[in-house]
């Protein structure tokens, strides 16, 4: 399916100017407005539609794709800080997390995807993935290893665990350690 996201963001553009209370329109906007690459636009409709539906993920998983594309790092972080504060939900410390590895911000990164451990109540597999990259990128190879052994036991079938086990070089298994002897 091909889009005309300008044409798109025209047309949204005019329901916006009728009624800026229209959360929709201005969510719908946002998006088409963030896929044309009109990150200024994206932005003030996304921020309207996420004041009027706090809750609403889709919204949340726009306005931060757009400050991580407009590089607005420090709004960024408080957006999604306060995000995850406010719904407590493991996805969120994680998109937190995962946006603070890219920034090369690793404190603020182990926070967020320790907390998305704890709020899940360690059974969500990608929260110890997202652990065990943060722990190879900053050189841990013990850490990354003891959260990939977490991930395995909740789910030894996820591809994703044993291709991240395999690329730390450990074959996994019930009798799985590290290559370097430990």
């Amino acid at each position: 399916m091909i889009h005309d996201w300008p044409a798109a963001a025209n047309w949204y553009g005019q329901l916006v100017e009728r009624d800026q209370t229209d959360w929709r329109a201005q969510a719908a906007l946002g998006r088409a407005a963030l896929e044309s690459g009109d990150l200024r636009r994206a932005r003030q409709a996304l921020e309207i539609a996420a004041a009027l539906r706090p809750a609403d993920d889709a919204i949340a998983r726009d306005l931060a794709d757009t400050l991580e594309q407009q590089e607005a790092w420090d709004d960024l972080f408080a957006y999604l800080g306060d995000r995850a504060n406010t719904t407590s939900s493991s996805s969120d410390w994680l998109r937190l997390g995962r946006v603070a590895i890219e920034a090369d911000d690793p404190d603020t990164a182990r926070v967020a995807i320790r907390t998305a451990i704890a709020v899940d109540g360690g059974t969500d597999v990608e929260s110890y993935l997202q652990a065990a990259r943060l722990s190879r990128r900053l050189g841990d190879e013990q850490d990354a290893f003891q959260s990939l052994s977490l991930a395995w036991n909740i789910d030894p079938s996820d591809p994703d665990v044993r291709t991240a086990l395999l690329d730390l070089g450990v074959v996994p298994g019930p009798t799985m350690r590290l290559s370097t002897g430990q």
